[in-house]
């Protein structure tokens, strides 16, 4: 049970440095910030920090039982999650990014917390974080309330790291900088989303021991 000053440190640095590190999540909050605005940035970081409580919640039940109920999960979640980054990459390469400002005032607040909650929920990285989190640190001998607490930590950790990002990114004078270079920065984040799409098509997940080969 996490009951020390030093093992609560260990955990919450842990997870400040897993949220920090670059991946899916960066990018799409980075996309939409740059893109359509603060607005949209900060729906996406909302859905990011939503679905983190996706994979909480099968960490908690356990690493077993996960692969007991439903043998393969991760394997599906890997192939849906870089089938849905590519199409975004291609998507956003694809975008008339001349009339993103006008795009942005009509966008779908729903709509920008919905691409928050996919990325996330479907980021094998963010699963095999968490679940080995869960298994090796925080323990099934932990009570409840920790464990939820911990999940707390997790999900506000994403949204507080994010929605910095966001701020930053939308930032009129960076905005405008970025906007200048609309063609580069399209070409550039369509072809880090696919490239980590493809990636994930040719990793191999093990949950065992919580890691990617």
């Amino acid at each position: 049970m996490v009951d020390t000053t030093g093992e609560a440190l260990l955990i919450a640095s842990v997870i400040c440095l897993a949220v920090l590190s670059p991946g899916a999540d960066f990018a799409v909050v980075s996309r939409n910030s740059c893109l359509f605005g603060r607005r949209a940035g900060l729906a996406a970081a909302t859905g990011i920090a939503l679905a983190c409580w996706f994979h909480i919640a099968y960490a908690m039940a356990g690493v077993a039982l996960v692969q007991r109920v439903a043998p393969g999960a991760l394997d599906v979640v890997r192939i849906a999650g870089a089938a849905y980054l590519i199409y975004i990459g291609l998507a956003t390469a694809a975008t008339r990014m001349a009339t993103a400002d006008a795009t942005a005032a009509h966008r779908s607040l729903a709509r920008d917390v919905a691409t928050g909650v996919l990325t996330n929920s479907l980021n094998p990285k963010t699963s095999l974080f968490v679940l080995s989190l869960y298994s090796q640190l925080i323990g099934a001998q932990t009570s409840l309330s920790v464990q939820l607490a911990w999940g707390a930590f997790i999900s506000l950790s994403h949204f507080a790291w994010f929605a910095t990002v966001s701020v930053f990114l939308s930032r009129e004078a960076v905005r405008a900088a970025v906007l200048r270079r609309q063609r580069v920065l399209r070409m550039a984040i369509g072809a880090v989303l696919v490239g980590l799409g493809v990636a994930l098509l040719l990793t191999r997940l093990d949950p065992a021991l919580g890691t990617v080969s």
